[in-house]
């Protein structure tokens, strides 16, 4: 258990201080591990400041997600994570402000052996030129967008999609994922 929270602290940091790495054609991802699956997190910045980094809280010691190296429009992020559910907890605007989104109770539920996927975070913030205040304040809200996530994977992650079965676990049911498993024969 240590083993693999230390393996994910070393693969992050790897992935923060070599940010090029991830623009390569070919994105590289680490194997599950038993108990685990794969957490796929959406954040689409429809208007206004990038924020500097995204929390998600999880179940257990060790299992809080951070994210940085945010940019405009639409920022997917995949990984394996312990099974359990996980909550969207801060928006980083600055080293001052940040946005609690955890009252708004926006979980992922992560099943073991799948890819999971909940939904896009989007957020619209107006800010001083100083980025140290709010000015027109922020609006943020979640929505299903299950084929631009399903597009997303298809393009980067094709092996994966083709090894594991991916799983809506958003507030409402969603049948999208099927139905494409549907088409493609694999149901």
């Amino acid at each position: 258990m240590l083993y693999c929270l230390y393996k994910k602290i070393l693969f992050r940091i790897i992935i923060v201080l070599f940010p090029t790495l991830l623009s390569t054609t070919v994105l590289a991802i680490e194997a599950l591990e038993e108990g685990e699956g794969y957490i796929l997190i959406a954040l689409n910045i429809e208007r206004g400041y990038i924020p500097s980094k995204v929390t998600l809280s999880g179940e257990g010691w060790g299992n809080n997600l951070q994210y940085e190296n945010l940019r405009a429009n639409m920022n997917y992020w995949l990984e394996p994570v312990s099974a359990g559910t996980y909550q969207w907890d801060r928006l980083y605007l600055s080293k001052r402000s940040y946005l609690d989104v955890d009252e708004q109770n926006y979980k992922i539920k992560v099943e073991a052996g799948k890819i999971n996927y909940a939904g896009h975070l989007s957020l619209y913030t107006e800010m001083s030129k100083y980025r140290d205040d709010l000015t027109g304040g922020a609006r943020y809200y979640f929505n299903n967008r299950s084929s631009k996530a399903q597009t997303f994977l298809e393009s980067n992650f094709a092996e994966l999609l083709n090894k594991y079965k991916i799983v809506y676990s958003g507030h409402e049911k969603d049948h999208f994922f099927n139905y494409v498993s549907q088409l493609k024969g694999e149901e």
